[in-house]
């Protein structure tokens, strides 16, 4: 079975989401510990500042117990010691593939139709198979995810007037503001979200940045193409005083901005808006209590992005139409695959069958008899197999009905 046991904006406010958020480094030894625990670590971790969800395959327990050890796994491994279940959505099988088909179509997404979540899917997805995680029910999820992704994109409009969450950000960054060209914006981290934010600020007319990120060399081909200044990150918060808006962008466990350090180089005169676009947050939000502070979090940008909701939620109903035409080709070849042990049982014990008969006959006869009844026998074992495989996949609804399917496994004695 496959499933999926996920956190999202739609069920959780920031101060919970951001406590079950992922670094990459943490992907492995979590699957490491999901394998003791529960015997299984197949596995491929979203971790978003909307959503972290943890999709897995296995054929050991029944579903329900396998969403009660992949829930207890995580929070064991993050430390947790409240009941969080009502803050969590679980799925599986079809439902699953529906869900992570949505998520990849942008359905799911804060911002309907918004095209960043599909590259986000993807950068999971590899990064977990590189680790040799995922086994082959898993590779064709996630392929047919990216395919029902670009199908819903390019026969729908809900990508008409979408936008990212780095997107509304700058729009509600520069709605005050009478004059962009005098602005400045402070970056942050310069992964995909920051590079979106950089990109929209400078279609909205500003043209003086600054820019730091941990490694300099990961952040030059930004710097040029905006013609930006850099700042070591060991410094950026001494560069805060300069900047009109301050967009963080990064990923990390703790603070990287905290009020007492803000507080000592704020002037009094000086007014700064911060955007934390971090899952865990980034900035101490204590820092709104300091004079001419504006902090805007991801949670903040849910009032802008509802308003422009309605203007896509009509695509949706049309994009569901494709992710379920998607949804039933991943079934068929999943069922399907359910049904490959028994059938090569099937083909292995009648060749079995004429092989020892055969060797029997070929003792006692002519070579031309051998001969003759060799090429009789292969097309009787042919004609049989056909039609006890095309038996096997009308009684069991090629694979659907698991009842019919245990008991065919049972008749050949095929274990999981």
């Amino acid at each position: 079975m496959i499933g999926v046991l996920g956190i999202s904006h739609k069920t959780a406010p920031l101060e919970i989401r951001e406590m079950f958020a992922f670094q990459n480094y943490q992907i492995q030894p979590f699957a490491e510990e999901l394998q003791k625990q529960a015997n299984f670590s197949d596995i491929v971790l979203l971790s978003t500042c909307n959503r972290t969800e943890i999709y897995f395959s296995q054929s050991i327990h029944d579903s329900s117990t396998a969403l009660v050890l992949v829930y207890n796994c995580l929070m064991a491994y993050k430390k947790i010691d409240f009941d969080a279940q009502h803050y969590f959505y679980t799925y599986v099988d079809e439902a699953a593939a529906s869900h992570l088909f949505s998520v990849c179509a942008g359905i799911d997404s804060m911002v309907i139709g918004e095209d960043q979540i599909i590259g986000q899917v993807k950068q999971a997805y590899v990064y977990c198979a590189e680790l040799a995680l995922t086994d082959a029910v898993l590779m064709r999820l996630f392929q047919k995810s990216f395919e029902a992704g670009k199908r819903v994109r390019s026969q729908t409009s809900i990508t008409y007037g979408a936008t990212s969450v780095s997107f509304v950000a700058v729009d509600m960054c520069l709605q005050n503001i009478h004059s962009p060209a005098d602005t400045t914006v402070m970056l942050i981290g310069t992964g995909e979200t920051g590079r979106l934010a950089l990109q929209g600020f400078y279609k909205k007319g500003v043209r003086n940045f600054i820019v730091s990120n941990r490694t300099p060399e990961n952040a030059q081909n930004i710097v040029h193409a905006y013609n930006a200044r850099f700042v070591d990150f060991i410094d950026f918060v001494q560069h805060i005083p300069t900047a009109d808006i301050v967009l963080f962008a990064v990923s990390t466990e703790e603070y990287i901005l905290t009020y007492t350090q803000l507080l000592a180089i704020m002037k009094d005169e000086k007014s700064v808006i911060f955007v934390d676009l971090g899952v865990p947050r980034t900035i101490e939000a204590l820092i709104s209590s300091i004079q001419g502070v504006r902090l805007i979090s991801v949670d903040d940008l849910q009032k802008i992005i509802d308003k422009n909701k309605e203007k896509r939620e009509a695509c949706v109903e049309q994009g569901m139409l494709i992710i379920q035409d998607v949804v039933n080709d991943f079934m068929e070849w999943l069922s399907f695959r359910n049904l490959q042990p028994a059938i090569r049982a099937i083909n292995f014990h009648l060749q079995k069958i004429f092989r020892d008969e055969y060797r029997l006959f070929s003792q006692q006869n002519t070579e031309h008899d051998c001969t003759c009844i060799n090429e009789f026998s292969t097309q009787l074992t042919r004609k049989y197999s056909q039609i006890l495989i095309k038996n096997l996949k009308e009684i069991t609804d090629n694979g659907r009905k698991e009842q019919y399917l245990k008991l065919i496994n049972n008749l050949f004695r095929i274990e999981k």
